[in-house]
């Protein structure tokens, strides 16, 4: 759900409620580290990206069909769980499907 809303803690939205000074990415610097560029675009996570999202296809190049599509929640959980984004905050993100 915070994927979907942006509420996740990723540097865009903590920079929008005052609690980090810059929306840049940390891993990369390139551009604010947004849902999309945190999934999608980021250097940092490119072989995470291909490892886990390329059985998907062309849905998982697609920000709606990967946030909302059953078939797509193992493949984005293993992916978050592989990068260790969030895994101070959260820990091991646990598969719906398992």
């Amino acid at each position: 759900i915070q994927l979907r809303t942006n509420h996740v803690p990723l540097q865009s939205y903590l920079h929008r409620i005052g609690k980090a000074p810059s929306a840049a990415c940390p891993t990369c610097g390139r551009e604010p580290e947004t849902v999309p560029h945190y999934l999608f675009a980021c250097p940092t996570y490119s072989l995470h990206r291909a490892v886990h999202f390329a059985p998907l296809g062309y849905s998982g190049r697609n920000l709606a069909t990967l946030l909302s599509s059953k078939d797509a929640q193992s493949p984005l959980f293993a992916f978050i769980n592989s990068t260790g984004r969030f895994w101070r905050l959260f820990g091991a993100l646990e598969d719906p499907h398992a």
